[in-house]
C-alpha cells in the first residue's frame, strides 16, 4: 500500500512537471524511470550531497556535489562541484564546519543554474545520499523556488539503510557516515565538501548492497 502511494504521488509530480511548459522538467518527466520493482542492479543512481549554511530550514545550499554510478561502477567522468553564490551573512560555526566563507560564497555559481544542471543530471536516475531527508528538502525548496513546485524525487538513504542492517549501535556517532563507512572497510575521506560527501555516500551503498541478496529490489530500498 505505502509502495503503491509512493508511486502515485511521484507519478502525479512527474504530470505536474510536465505541465509547466520548462524544457528541463519536460525531461525530466519524460526520463526512463525504474519501476519499484527492479533490481537495484539494474537501476541508475546519482549520489548527492549539499553544504548548507546551517541547518535552518531556510539555510542557504553553499556548495552542491554529485555523481551517477550503479552497482558496476561510479562514473567519476559525470562528477560536478560547484560552489553556489550567496551574499548573505554566513553562520560562523557553519562556516567552521565546510569552511566556506562570504569571499568564496560571493563569488559561486548562481542557484538557478546549478539547480537547472541538478535537475539534469536527477532525470531517470535514483538519487542516493547519507541522511537523505535532508537533500530532498533542499530539493524541494530550490526547485519550488525556481520552477514553482517541488522537483519529485526517488531517493535511498545509506543512514536508514544502515540502521536497518547494523540495528542498535550505541553512540551518537555511530551512524555518521565517516564511522558507518569504517566498519565496511572503506577510506576515510575529507568530510564536509560536497563532491566528496556524494562520493563517500555512494561508495558506501555499494558495500551496504555486497551484503544484502543480489535480487534486492529497489522499491525495498527507496521504503527505508
Amino acid at each position: 500500500m505505502r509502495e503503491a502511494l509512493r508511486s502515485w504521488r511521484f507519478a502525479r509530480g512527474l504530470k505536474a512537471c510536465a505541465a509547466k511548459g520548462d524544457a528541463r522538467l519536460a525531461h525530466y518527466a519524460q526520463a526512463d524511470w525504474p519501476e519499484a520493482d527492479t533490481l537495484i542492479g539494474d537501476a541508475s543512481l546519482l549520489a548527492l550531497d549539499f553544504e548548507l549554511d546551517g541547518l535552518s530550514s531556510n539555510a542557504h545550499v553553499l556548495q552542491a556535489g554529485w555523481l551517477a554510478f550503479d552497482v558496476r561502477e561510479i562514473d567519476l567522468g559525470t562528477a560536478q562541484s560547484f560552489d553556489v553564490k550567496s551574499a548573505r551573512r554566513l553562520d560562523d560555526d557553519a562556516v567552521v564546519v565546510h569552511g566556506i566563507g562570504e569571499q568564496r560564497a560571493r563569488a559561486g555559481d548562481s542557484l538557478d543554474g546549478v539547480v537547472g544542471e541538478l535537475v539534469a543530471a536527477l532525470a531517470g536516475r535514483i538519487m542516493v545520499a547519507h541522511s537523505a531527508s535532508i537533500e530532498r528538502e533542499v530539493i524541494a525548496r530550490v526547485t519550488r523556488a525556481r520552477f514553482g513546485l517541488a522537483l519529485p524525487v526517488r531517493s535511498i538513504c545509506t543512514l536508514a539503510l544502515e540502521r536497518r542492517l547494523n540495528p542498535n549501535l550505541v553512540g551518537s556517532g555511530a551512524y555518521r557516515l565517516a564511522a558507518t563507512r569504517a566498519r565496511y572497510g572503506l577510506p576515510a575521506y575529507s568530510q564536509h565538501d560536497a563532491l566528496s560527501d556524494a562520493l563517500a555516500a555512494g561508495e558506501l551503498l555499494l558495500a551496504q548492497l555486497s551484503r544484502m541478496p543480489r535480487d534486492t529490489r529497489l522499491g525495498r530500498l527507496e521504503a527505508l
